[in-house]
């Protein structure tokens, strides 16, 4: 639960033929690393998917600005819902984002001229590049935010700094982290506040800092103590021209409750809309899941469902669903993989919940991104750890998951001592050390 109060990456060379990817990265023998961002890097699209052609070993396919190779001989296989990586048993594997526009260089000089200078302080970007990967932890803006200047602030080095900009977190402790979520905007698009900050005041605070020191933003809106709501196109437009400069790069909707059905239906058609203006950001739909081990492929409540059903239905592109892989409840196989001692095991659950979901709505792992809770959950006997942070990488990047994030920023430090609750200031125990879940992240993804 996500709320005010709450180099390089692996690849594997040789991993005995197991079943599964839980199996895969139990056998795994060699690694070596490979940089998550050259690895992702948009080239040109294949031939488009056709289903009456016969695709064998090593063809290639494009759909939906996708690139994909063929695992083995398939025909009628779409690869946007039979795609996975090794041990998947899927026919397909995702090779990322492709551009479709191989004379990028020309049309972008065609169009600079009278573009530049003219729409350099609207709201609509000028020359927008959709990101194929992010990772980027959560800010709940309230934790140590100056109030008399609403900079934000984190402490989790004993010192308040400032996020971003000269002598801040970011620029003197983590200057390859290249994203950050800020948390959380919460009420009617247009009137909405940052815990009780004006939209106003939080931006002019904030997002020229971000924007001046080449930091990436998404702005989340709802939380598990908020709600967010925007009733038309036009409201959500003028949300994002609010926030917007080249850094922006995504919206995140964080639904969990109090909501309506018609409110959530109605921020999936304005993204629809609004995405065509916007093509450089993402919305992501942040959603409570479990991670059921028994066979039920037991994953989103009732909820979340909701959301889902809408956003498929709505024909919205550039989407994620956005899975909280924290706080299963109680360690039992309908809620999460089990581990010796019978606890839940929070890297595999992780997996697990991807698996479901795609099983059940047959999403692709491109519009797939997962959010653990660093430390302690909320769930008190749930613990993620450096060694979970291994396996959520890992698989995020041999499944091409569209994302990775964690909460929060403010909860990577050691606590003083250790405590049976989550704590929205340190991750519940002594170790192991000062932002250690965001470097070994950074460092597994290839940041």
């Amino acid at each position: 639960m996500m709320s005010t109060r709450k180099s390089t990456l692996w690849s594997l060379i040789s991993a005995s033929a197991t079943t599964g990817i839980l199996g895969s990265l139990a056998s795994a023998a060699v690694v070596t690393f490979v940089p998550m961002q050259s690895a992702q890097a948009q080239t040109a699209c294949a031939a488009a998917w056709s289903a009456s052609s016969v695709y064998t070993g090593g063809n290639t396919a494009s759909k939906s600005g996708i690139n994909y190779v063929a695992n083995w001989w398939t025909q009628g296989d779409d690869p946007t819902t039979h795609n996975g990586g090794a041990g998947s048993g899927q026919p397909w594997t995702s090779q990322g984002a492709c551009s479709s526009t191989g004379g990028g260089g020309g049309g972008g000089g065609g169009g600079g001229g009278g573009g530049g200078g003219g729409g350099g302080g609207g709201g609509t970007p000028t020359n927008p590049t959709y990101p194929s990967f992010v990772f980027s932890p959560y800010k709940d803006v309230t934790i140590n935010l100056n109030w008399n200047t609403n900079v934000m602030q984190s402490k989790v080095t004993g010192t308040a700094l400032p996020v971003a900009g000269a002598g801040s977190l970011i620029s003197t402790q983590v200057p390859n982290l290249q994203a950050v979520t800020l948390a959380f905007a919460t009420g009617t698009c247009g009137s909405e506040t940052w815990g009780g900050v004006s939209a106003d005041a939080f931006k002019n605070a904030n997002i020229p800092v971000l924007n001046n020191a080449g930091v990436n933003y998404i702005v989340s809106t709802g939380g598990a103590s908020g709600t967010f709501t925007c009733g038309s196109a036009t409201g959500l437009a003028n949300f994002i021209a609010r926030y917007y400069t080249p850094h922006m790069i995504g919206v995140d909707f964080d639904i969990e409750g109090g909501q309506t059905q018609a409110q959530t239906d109605a921020l999936v058609a304005a993204a629809k809309v609004v995405e065509s203006q916007y093509p450089g950001i993402r919305f992501s739909f942040t959603l409570a899941t479990l991670a059921a081990s028994d066979g039920s492929y037991g994953g989103v409540n009732a909820l979340g469902n909701q959301v889902i059903q809408a956003v498929l239905a709505s024909g919205l592109q550039h989407y994620t669903i956005n899975l909280m892989v924290m706080d299963f409840g109680r360690a039992q196989a309908s809620n999460c993989v089990l581990k010796s001692g019978g606890l839940c095991d929070m890297g595999a659950s992780t997996i697990k919940a991807v698996e479901n979901l795609r099983h059940t709505y047959g999403i692709a792992p491109q519009h797939i991104e997962v959010t653990p809770m660093l430390g302690r959950n909320d769930t008190a006997d749930e613990i993620f750890t450096l060694a979970d942070v291994d396996t959520v990488a890992l698989y995020a990047a041999q499944n091409g998951l569209a994302g990775v994030h964690h909460w929060s920023l403010d909860r990577d430090t050691p606590c003083a001592a250790p405590s049976d609750y989550a704590s929205p200031i340190c991750n519940s125990y002594t170790g192991p050390g000062v932002l250690a879940y965001t470097k070994r992240f950074l460092t597994d993804l290839g940041f």
